[in-house]
């Protein structure tokens, strides 16, 4: 009796399917490892700066410690939002090399704690999946260098993927969060999913 083997087409997408899976298992493991090494790295620093601010005085008004993990391409810090299980470490950067492993800081933005507009983006299937049911009077917490700083949500919107004011410059010390939208959507998704938020009390 001849022995039955798989057509090549059925060959041809076995292969494509163990490519894609790992792919995927890679780029999770990367990605956890990155949140744990980085993780610890920020507390070590958040150790040595809290020995320093008190003898050196360090204000948190120009994110002095932030800024010099930014220059230096080291994360500048964590978000969390316990009321929503949201925890990641947040990185320099909006490529995709950045989200795909942490939360990215828009460059060109303000720093957490300082006036101004700080952006902050993620994916929506995987640091910020939980966005979804975050809403107002829920606290942020942006731990950093400089200091950790809580923001209260006022609003959650969605907008065009587009639009672009979402990203403009305040006078008050607020943080946009962006993800895009709808949360359930496969492919590029058309809208973007945006928390807006109100800095209430930095410990510095």
């Amino acid at each position: 009796m001849r022995r039955l083997c798989p057509a090549w087409p059925e060959r041809l997408l076995l292969l494509v399917a163990s490519l894609l899976l790992g792919g995927c298992a890679y780029a999770y493991l990367d990605a956890g490892m990155y949140q744990w090494l980085q993780g610890q790295r920020l507390e070590g620093l958040l150790g040595k700066r809290s020995g320093l601010a008190g003898a050196l005085g360090f204000s948190s008004s120009t994110a002095t410690g932030a800024r010099e993990q930014a220059a230096a391409s080291n994360p500048i810090g964590r978000i969390e939002i316990a009321a929503r299980g949201v925890r990641a470490i947040i990185a320099e950067g909006t490529d995709s090399r950045t989200l795909r492993r942490a939360v990215g800081h828009l460059p060109g933005t303000a720093f957490p704690g300082e006036r101004g507009n700080v952006v902050l983006a993620g994916h929506r299937d995987s640091f910020f999946r939980r966005l979804e049911g975050v809403s107002p009077e829920d606290r942020v917490r942006i731990t950093t260098p400089d200091g950790a700083f809580d923001y209260r949500v006022e609003a959650t919107v969605v907008v065009v993927a587009d639009r672009r004011d979402v990203l403009d410059a305040s006078a008050d010390a607020m943080l946009t969060l962006i993800t895009c939208y709808p949360f359930g959507f496969v492919g590029p998704a058309p809208e973007r999913f945006i928390v807006r938020a109100r800095l209430v009390s930095p410990e510095t």
